[in-house]
């Protein structure tokens, strides 16, 4: 595939995102590129980005957004799809280090606006020692927040990854009566080092634990346990369900949210971010329409 104009938002200037810029433009032949910036990023990564459109002839726009003011960036976005890629034939969105709240935000627009996209996600080779610190409010996602029944209580779905601490500022904040931890399957990037069940559960005080393992790696990137288990739940709770696990996952619970638009989806801002949280870039890469079933590795 190889379409005349897409848009590739480009978030958090980290090694992996250079290598997978220069790996894309060189499949793609790309037309445009839109470059999220957020507030703070390495100058030696931007001015490297620079070089390889240079390089490559590809137009560079940024758009800046803001982690402190959803609203802002929900307005951005908007018109980003709005007035800028209503001619556009198709849209690829590079997801491997983008937030998730941009992720369904734009996914959002994309899909009002009956636009064909396709998402491309590059696997790192390993993970930092620490991904973030100091989980801030939680906040529901603008239009995804969900139909809340009068007289059920609420049922929180965390789809869990290394940061206990977010775990825990979800359960304080929400305060359900029922916790549901989706525990990633896998020995990948040491995962069952990091991901402990046990410790995820001590984030959960006061409240009902139950738990699942998935596989977001799998075939269907996780869509048919996560579809099996909010159908169980959303029969007697109030479901708001939140990513904390692969990016990848946030692909999987955006499919399920169009199947299932009474549940919420939240997100979990941080105050820091380490900015070398990913390591490297593998050699394989996962390339899919959102609306297909059909997956593509590069």
């Amino acid at each position: 595939l190889c379409p005349k104009k897409f848009f590739r938002p480009a978030l958090l200037c980290s090694t992996r995102r250079v290598n997978g810029l220069r790996r894309f433009a060189d499949a793609y032949s790309p037309h445009l590129i839109i470059f999220d910036e957020y507030e703070s990023y390495s100058s030696k990564n931007l001015s490297r980005i620079q070089a390889i459109c240079d390089e490559k002839k590809v137009k560079i726009e940024k758009l800046k957004l803001s982690y402190k003011n959803p609203a802002y960036s929900w307005r951005k976005l908007e018109s980003l799809v709005a007035n800028k890629l209503m001619s556009t034939e198709n849209v690829i969105l590079d997801i491997s280090t983008m937030p998730r709240e941009t992720i369904w935000g734009l996914l959002f627009f994309l899909q009002k606006n009956s636009k064909q996209t396709h998402y491309i996600y590059h696997k790192p080779l390993n993970y930092g020692e620490w991904l973030c610190k100091e989980p801030d409010r939680p906040r529901l996602l603008y239009k995804h927040s969900g139909i809340a029944e009068f007289g059920r209580h609420t049922a929180l779905m965390i789809l869990t990854g290394y940061d206990y601490d977010r775990t825990n500022q979800l359960v304080r904040f929400y305060e359900p009566a029922l916790t549901v931890l989706g525990l990633q399957k896998g020995s990948q990037f040491d995962n069952q080092k990091r991901n402990i069940e046990k410790q995820h559960r001590e984030q959960c005080k006061g409240t009902e634990v139950n738990t699942f393992e998935i596989d977001f790696y799998s075939g269907d990137l996780g869509f048919s346990v996560l579809n099996e288990e909010i159908t169980k739940l959303k029969s007697d709770y109030n479901v708001i369900v939140a990513s904390l696990g692969p990016k990848i996952s946030s692909i999987s619970i955006y499919r399920i949210f169009l199947k299932h638009p009474e549940i919420a989806l939240t997100y979990v801002p941080t105050k820091e971010y380490n900015k070398s949280y990913s390591v490297g870039i593998a050699d394989e890469a996962i390339y899919e329409a959102l609306q297909k079933d059909n997956r593509h590795r590069t």
